[in-house]
């Protein structure tokens, strides 16, 4: 009777354990990024900083939970969270209505423009959209600017997208314009502050996109986490939410 009772103590310590690995697991949200964004998402003395983990951190300190990233280029940081392999992305990601289609959005955090950035050296400055035909524009496959050449440029006859230049990240499109190799890359205009303040790049905006573009936190479709990871957004108030972009955008 004794060993009975034992066994029975025993085995309903092993369930009490093994709930708690599983609550525990399902706590560990997957995240899906793309470090080359700078304010948003980047690497500095071998971690991953930004703005975005700041604000993804302070939620997962509300909460209780914790978070693994796992580093993509950016076409397969979108294609982890659209698939589900992922349960958020972030990294300065655009919200689009082709995106919305795979993918759910939290509120925007940030509105931020565009601007085609050039070398100081070239002072290119693109005074009439007509003039884009003389240069060889780049950036990220996949980004947001791919729709903007397609919907906006090429039907008017200003650019087409057979003559972008396609790179992995915005980093290597931007060592391909400090080398010479393309005249002018789209990036978003908090990048252009990044760019010039913190890492000192000779570039300058040769032409701002007139418009906005608004940033989310992008996650799997039918993601209960994306209405709380809203709840946040609303708890932390529109004050707060500047005061974390303008640390890391000064």
């Amino acid at each position: 009777m004794k060993l009975i009772r034992t066994f029975f103590i025993l085995f309903v310590m092993a369930m009490i354990v093994s709930g708690c690995s599983k609550e525990s697991q399902t706590n560990v949200i997957q995240v899906a990024v793309s470090p080359a964004i700078p304010p948003m998402l980047f690497e500095k003395d071998g971690k991953y900083t930004g703005v975005d983990l700041e604000i993804f951190e302070g939620y997962c300190k509300s909460r209780g939970c914790t978070f693994k990233m796992t580093a993509y280029d950016w076409l397969g940081m979108l294609g982890a969270v659209s698939s589900g392999q992922a349960d958020v992305a972030f990294s300065g990601i655009s919200i689009t209505d082709k995106r919305k289609e795979v993918m759910d959005f939290s509120n925007p955090y940030y509105t931020s423009t565009w601007e085609l950035i050039g070398l100081n050296s070239r002072n290119i400055k693109i005074t009439d959209l007509s003039q884009l035909k003389k240069y060889t524009i780049a950036y990220p496959t996949g980004s947001v600017f791919d729709e903007y050449v397609k919907t906006v440029l090429q039907p008017k006859g200003y650019y087409s997208v057979d003559q972008v230049k396609l790179y992995p990240s915005p980093a290597e499109a931007l060592i391909a314009l400090q080398n010479g190799n393309v005249d002018l890359v789209f990036v978003d205009s908090v990048m252009l502050v990044n760019y010039q303040k913190s890492l000192n790049l000779p570039v300058s905006s040769s032409y701002e996109v007139v418009g906005f573009d608004n940033l989310g936190f992008a996650f799997k479709r039918g993601s209960k986490l994306r209405d709380d990871f809203n709840l946040y957004l609303t708890e932390l108030g529109p004050e707060k939410l500047k005061e974390i972009i303008s640390r890391w955008t000064k």
